[in-house]
């Protein structure tokens, strides 16, 4: 994902070359990534300023003001459609929405609300301090830290979360989900066809829900959680390191139990494939 781009950062650590462009941003300014091919990282830094770093080979971008929306787009008034390659730094504070058809994309350390929209391309995000929506149709998704919950769909790759705080809403069409370090009182997985595993705490009076069709599921939560769980599968197995007492059970093989004292809601769904409930210690 992103490694010449990436690696390139890496290696000049921080001291870069003279920007191409550099932009006065105001608080309240929204930063739009328009319609861009290629690979593009974003970082965040202290100064009130937009400044681009780009390939001397790769397209020259613009940046147009219109109110408190600064586009950037591609300069392609020579008829050249190029692709991308750029570094850019904004302000932490910024709200950021990207897109683009084919579009590698990596941001680290936005506190602003961040929206990613392509259709080709894996996307990374790093320490997000604000609400995070991510959507591709042919690419991975991974998010290494946000605090204010998540929100990410890809029709055919896997997506990844770890160290996440607050809601939580992953789908995958053909793909694995990976939640890791979740802390969250709303958590809703789902997945067509492959595994989702997730490990995180589970609230008093929180609601979680795991969906699979053709995978496992493997669900690890505190020894001394207190949730209601129902569990349903067609075809396939539960396994339980707690011990349950079934409440209800129907010919489906759907039955109820309660961990604890009850509270949070806990729903486990896998048409052919595996369920594991799992105890963190």
């Amino acid at each position: 994902m992103l490694d010449a781009l990436l690696l390139a950062v890496t290696l000049v650590g921080g001291a870069l070359p003279a920007a191409d462009t550099v932009v006065a941003l105001r608080r309240g300014d929204r930063v739009v990534f328009e319609n861009l091919v290629g690979e593009i990282v974003v970082q965040a830094w202290g100064r009130d300023e937009l400044e681009i770093w780009r390939g001397d080979d790769e397209a020259e971008l613009m940046v147009l003001r219109s109110g408190s929306t600064v586009r950037i787009v591609r300069d392609d008034a020579k008829g050249r459609r190029r692709s991308v390659e750029a570094l850019i730094r904004v302000p932490a504070w910024v709200d950021i929405e990207i897109g683009g058809p084919s579009l590698e994309v990596f941001v680290e350390g936005v506190q602003g609300r961040l929206s990613v929209r392509n259709v080709r391309g894996d996307i990374l995000i790093r320490d997000a301090g604000g609400m995070v929506d991510l959507r591709t149709i042919e690419g991975e998704i991974e998010v290494r830290g946000a605090a204010a919950g998540v929100t990410a769909s890809s029709q055919s790759d896997d997506v990844t979360l770890y160290n996440v705080s607050g809601p939580v809403s992953v789908h995958s069409g053909s793909g694995d989900i990976e939640l890791v370090d979740i802390r969250s009182e709303a958590v809703r997985a789902e997945t067509q066809d492959g595994d989702i595993v997730f490990s995180g705490t589970v609230a008093r009076g929180g609601d979680y829900g795991f969906y699979v069709h053709d995978g496992d599921a493997i669900i690890a939560i505190p020894s001394g959680s207190n949730a209601r769980v129902s569990v349903s599968t067609f075809d396939g197995e539960f396994e339980s390191e707690f011990l349950v007492t079934i409440e209800r059970f129907t010919g489906g093989r759907e039955f109820d139990f309660v961990l604890g004292e009850g509270g949070a809601r806990i729903q486990i769904q896998v048409f052919d494939g595996k369920i594991r409930l799992l105890q963190r210690r």
